[in-house]
């Protein structure tokens, strides 16, 4: 499940800026910006597209598909003959005619040189044994599905920008402490010299006080790449190349996981596995797809004719005034019954193959519910054991400043040094780092439960191939 979070996008794309001159982005500007300009989500508005073009398909199935056939022939010599008939030509002739026609008679036909040829077709489906009206609501759930598989994706975004906003800012606070403990470090380094070069101190605490510089130098290289890693990951996301921390607007908000904090293991898993929830919804509609590819099978099977209504128009001659009147057009009606009787099995087996379809969606979504729950669990419990490290951490925070300050008052009353002072400020800020670093887990943690508990519960369900 936290592949939800690392999705990698393959381009970037320009978004204007919010309006106003010299204005932040918003939370809700980037969740704008991703609508608008995120790959994914692009790619996602086309396929719905194509899915609602191939539910006007199927419905287009249920009107007549009109044909149209025009042919026209010019004839440079279209003469017929010469054609002779004599009376011997002529069987059966009585006498009296042999006796008056004795001469051949020349019957030859000169031919228009143009002739048109033209046909006009209407079929109409009056019965297809549920084929047709099984297929558009498959292609309507295909849309549906589409659609919500479109705004699971926004419901990741979603979270992945909270997500990364959020350790952004703590990342940003991190980098404020590393600067007082290079100050603290530096001034320590200052002092441990000193004191060597007085007798005070030995060599091994000079080299103490640069191990503990050295070691804020490796902290805030790693923290380098980790706001690296942050910032690409939000330009990519929201699809604007030049973003950057100061044109960000976001305070990280802990109320939103109010809730969440106060459900416990079973309540999480219970509402992550709702069968409103998106993923589980698309689970189920993926097995609706499968039954109407069954019923479509069913409706193929032997021996079941589909019923059609053709009606035509034709003709074929000289276009003159008096084509009506000749005998070379036609109008035929047609009532056509057509099955197929045997095609070696495949028929059958487009029906087992539908039964397959549906019981391996039945075991996905088996396995979903598993999924998520295990995932619910486990996000959970990375929340819990944050939430106690943090409450140690606080604990363990509130206990230096208290040692601090007595530390200052002993120094006050010089019965103690200043490297000790510094020293204990050098833990106390190392340890508020490592506060700060366990917010940002527990951020990412919670995240992940608020997208796993209310995804898509708004949105509307599928009720029989449509949303």
């Amino acid at each position: 499940m936290r592949k939800i979070f690392l999705l990698l996008l393959s381009a970037l794309i320009l978004v204007p800026l919010p309006s106003g001159t010299g204005q932040r982005y918003t939370f809700d500007d980037l969740m704008s910006a991703i609508e608008t300009s995120n790959t994914d989500i692009r790619k996602s508005d086309q396929a719905i597209l194509e899915s609602h073009y191939d539910t006007l398909d199927a419905k287009g199935a249920y009107t007549p598909t009109i044909d149209l056939l025009l042919t026209g022939t010019y004839m440079a010599n279209p003469s017929l003959g010469p054609i002779k008939v004599s009376p011997s030509d002529v069987k059966g002739l009585p006498d009296i005619m042999a006796s008056v026609w004795t001469d051949p008679i020349d019957v030859s036909m000169k031919m228009d040189n143009n002739r048109v040829q033209g046909q006009l077709t209407l079929t109409q489906p009056i019965y297809t044994w549920g084929k047709i009206s099984n297929a558009v609501k498959l292609y309507e759930t295909v849309e549906s599905l589409r659609t919500m598989e479109r705004n699971d994706k926004l419901d990741q975004k979603e979270t992945e920008l909270r997500t990364r906003l959020d350790a952004l800012y703590w990342v940003g606070e991190i980098y404020d402490l590393l600067d007082s403990i290079d100050e603290t470090a530096d001034r320590l380094i200052s002092i441990a010299e000193t004191g060597k070069e007085n007798g005070m101190l030995l060599e091994e605490d000079v080299l103490d006080a640069k191990i503990q510089q050295r070691q804020s130098d490796v902290a805030r290289r790693e923290l380098d790449s980790q706001y690296s890693a942050v910032i690409e990951g939000l330009r990519t996301l929201t699809g604007i190349p030049d973003l950057s921390p100061d044109m960000i607007d976001y305070t990280p908000d802990t109320s939103l996981y109010d809730s969440i904090l106060s459900m416990d293991s079973e309540e999480i898993k219970s509402m992550a596995v709702s069968p409103d929830s998106l993923p589980l919804r698309m689970l189920s509609g993926m097995g609706d797809v499968q039954e109407y590819r069954k019923n479509i099978a069913k409706g193929s099977i032997y021996g079941l004719p589909d019923i059609a209504l053709q009606v035509s128009a034709s003709y074929g001659g000289v276009i003159d005034s008096n084509w009506l009147d000749s005998d070379t057009w036609g109008v035929n009606i047609t009532l056509a019954l057509t099955t197929n009787l045997w095609d070696g099995g495949k028929k059958l087996n487009d029906i087992k193959r539908a039964e397959s379809g549906i019981k391996s969606a039945e075991l996905d979504y088996e396995a979903a519910v598993r999924t998520i729950e295990e995932n619910a669990v486990s996000a959970y419990n990375e929340a819990m054991l944050s939430m106690e490290k943090i409450e140690y951490l606080e604990a363990k925070a509130d206990l230096n400043d208290s040692k601090i300050a007595k530390e200052e008052r002993r120094l006050e009353l010089g019965t103690s040094s200043e490297s000790d002072v510094l020293t204990m400020k050098l833990d106390s800020l190392q340890n508020e780092s490592e506060l700060l670093s366990e917010r940002i887990k527990l951020s990412a943690s919670l995240s992940t439960l608020m997208y796993l508990t209310s995804s898509g519960m708004n949105q509307p369900l599928i009720t029989d191939g449509t949303v």
